[in-house]
């Protein structure tokens, strides 16, 4: 009986040898290049790759950091009072790769709620510059957001969207 055990794995693999293997080398070949380009969009990095976004898209920016984040006044908020990093921000938001890919957002018109220092270094430089009532685009690259570490839906070196509208602030102290 161990005899068998012995001789049906050879058998399947002689049975599975020859020009099958060149056909499955191709299709994955194919597959990975089709995939691959995909992968890069959501993960630009460079400051080349985003200027390039932002030229399809038509946006202006402003660049807040050398570090290459881009904020993208869509209006600007009432008054000059802007809120600071030591503050609690009320906002609502939708996060994206630069693929279109949603990884969060507010959800049921119910705003985030947060210390601004307790958020990622991009929104904590992106948000002052919006007053109350005031819309735009936050464009972070991984230095201002999670760098290489693996965030579940947000792949690691990605540069980030969001889309923010700041309903109001204060002061946490």
């Amino acid at each position: 009986m161990k005899k068998i055990f012995l001789f049906v794995p050879a058998l399947f693999l002689l049975a599975c040898g020859g020009e099958e293997d060149t056909v499955t080398e191709d299709v994955v070949e194919d597959v990975v290049e089709d995939v691959i380009p995909e992968l890069v969009v959501s993960t630009l990095s460079s400051d080349e790759d985003i200027q390039a976004f932002l030229e399809a898209k038509s946006w202006e920016s402003l660049e807040a950091d050398e570090n290459g984040m881009h904020i993208i006044i869509d209006n600007l908020g009432e008054g000059d009072a802007r809120p600071v990093v030591t503050d609690e921000v009320t906002i609502f938001y939708q996060g994206y790769l630069l693929d279109g890919f949603k990884f969060d957002g507010s959800k049921d018109n119910i705003p985030l709620v947060y210390p601004l220092n307790g958020l990622i270094k991009g929104w904590q430089l992106g948000i002052p510059s919006f007053g109350k009532g005031g819309k735009g685009k936050l464009i972070i690259p991984p230095a201002l957001a999670y760098g290489d570490a693996d965030m579940g839906n947000i792949p690691p070196n990605s540069t980030l969207l969001f889309e923010v509208e700041l309903i109001d602030w204060q002061s946490a102290y």
